[in-house]
């Protein structure tokens, strides 16, 4: 059973984090972010004393980062569904493989033993 539920909740994370990031990177793709300026200051050329402020978000900047930042997460979804449907099929191949086993040694326990020889 457990192997069961860990199908369904690995398939089920698998197709919402699948679908999610499909759509999130088709509005990270139609998204019109403006280019780097490569005269921009990086974090290391700000000094302390300077008063230099980063400019904040525009309204779009903000919009693509909580966008790039909501697709990382349903990414993570979708590997994570994959592994655990993986591990749910291991798992209840095993579980089966064990059932057989045991259907199989009881069987062999119930055969009666002979204690003389077969005749020919």
């Amino acid at each position: 059973m457990f192997g069961l539920a860990l199908i369904v909740l690995g398939a089920s994370n698998w197709v919402v984090g699948w679908q999610k990031t499909q759509q999130y990177s088709q509005i990270l793709a139609a998204a019109d972010t403006p280019k780097a300026d490569p005269n921009d200051r990086g974090f290391e050329e700000l000094g302390a004393g300077t008063g230099d402020v980063l400019e904040p978000f525009t309204s779009e900047e903000r919009r693509v980062s909580y966008a790039t930042a909501r697709m990382d997460f349903y990414h993570t979804t979708f590997l994570i569904g994959q592994v655990l449907a993986v591990l749910g099929v291991v798992w209840t191949f095993f579980g089966f493989l064990s059932v057989i086993r045991n259907d199989a040694r009881r069987a062999l326990h119930r055969l009666p033993v002979r204690t003389e020889p077969h005749p020919r």
